[in-house]
């Protein structure tokens, strides 16, 4: 009999670093399921998610023109996170930009990071101000919830009034958290529909716009519950953006940087779990159908999203296509903006506006109410 050829050492190598690559994306998919608070660490595979899945499927190729068989290795471990990847990657052709629904049950539902309506990276630049006004005014949303919304009583930046005039509605809810309601920074909802109650949850200090709001919209006969969130940012500075980019183009980790950059994520990722509690447990008490969106900070790896989306709908999952990519900032470059629909909401249509204007793209959903 012909004796077994032994593998090549390069072989051997990269057989024991797609061991490596595997353990880790298989550590990634507890990290929607582990709370921060106790197990920190999972975390952070939960945000090397997207990145430990193309290196598996580069080791898949590898070994496609090696050894066949060896490839089963990441396939099969990509495909144990099945139900993570859908959270990833829309499977979804063909659900985006259709004809708004004109029924008695329908709601267009708009989220949006407008970074205080100024281009990222740059200072107030009125064009973007317009831009981003005609991108609401195109969308034709009923419902929107804006985060880091900035406005001034008059002027350029009366930004209440330009959002009523290009939506048509009158009513909406403004939280001021930073500054003066009169030039100050905080969330807003914008509804064609009257607003009949509202409230704000408490997640953070008052002097932080990392809050959540809840409006109760009356459309016809039916009464519905939005809420507009702004989960936990990680609050990196400016030298933080500079190290990751330095990081980026001449691949040199500094350990006291990187440190520094670990303890703001560690602190983010917990403090994001206990505030999605707070509005989880305050939904439960909802008598109403209800719409959860805005900007989360976190990917769909992640605990806090998963544990917001439990008994939800998460539209991009329902209707979402391709990768899902809302904030266009430098890190982390993910989904980060989500809508999500109680049960008794149908998921018609999910669109993403890839302009670069914010830091975040709008989100935009059709939901249908059975």
């Amino acid at each position: 009999m012909k004796a077994k050829k032994r593998l090549p050492f390069i072989d051997k190598v990269f057989l024991w670093i797609n061991c490596g690559l595997c353990l880790a994306l298989l550590t990634s998919y507890f990290a929607p399921i582990t709370d921060p608070n106790k197990y920190w660490i999972i975390a952070f595979f939960g945000l090397a998610y997207p990145p430990l899945l193309l290196v598996n499927i580069i080791m898949i190729a590898y070994w496609l023109l090696r050894k066949k068989w060896l490839a089963l290795l990441s396939v099969l471990t990509i495909l144990c996170g099945f139900s993570v990847l859908k959270n990833n990657i829309g499977f979804n052709p063909g659900n985006s930009n259709i004809i708004k629904p004109q029924g008695d049950n329908d709601v267009r539902m708009m989220t949006y990071n407008v970074h205080e309506f100024n281009k990222y990276g740059y200072t107030s630049d009125i064009s973007t101000r317009d831009e981003i006004l005609n991108i609401i005014a195109k969308a034709q949303p009923d419902v929107i919830a804006i985060q880091e919304f900035f406005t001034r009583k008059r002027g350029q930046y009366a930004m209440i009034d330009s959002v009523k005039k290009r939506m048509g509605c009158t009513d909406f809810y403004y939280e001021c958290f930073v500054g003066t309601k009169e030039d100050g920074l905080g969330l807003a909802i914008f509804s064609k529909f009257p607003i009949i109650a509202k409230g704000l949850i408490q997640l953070s200090a008052m002097t932080s716009d990392n809050q959540c709001l809840y409006t109760d919209i009356k459309k016809g006969a039916h009464v519905i519950r939005l809420y507009s969130v702004h989960l936990q940012s990680i609050n990196f500075r400016p030298e933080d953006y500079r190290y990751i980019d330095s990081v980026k183009q001449k691949g040199k980790p500094d350990f006291s940087s990187t440190k520094r950059l670990g303890g703001k994520l560690k602190k983010a990722f917990m403090k994001r779990a206990d505030q999605v509690a707070k509005i989880k447990e305050h939904a439960k008490q909802c008598p109403y159908p209800y719409i959860i969106a805005g900007d989360f900070n976190d990917t769909p790896t992640s605990y806090a999203v998963n544990q917001m989306a439990k008994g939800l709908k998460n539209t991009f999952r329902e209707k979402g296509f391709g990768l899902g990519r809302t904030y266009n900032g430098d890190f982390p470059n993910y989904q980060i903006d989500y809508i999500m629909a109680s049960p008794q909401f149908d998921v018609a249509s999910y669109t993403i506006t890839e302009k670069k204007l914010s830091d975040h793209y709008p989100v935009c959903a059709d939901l249908l109410l059975k």
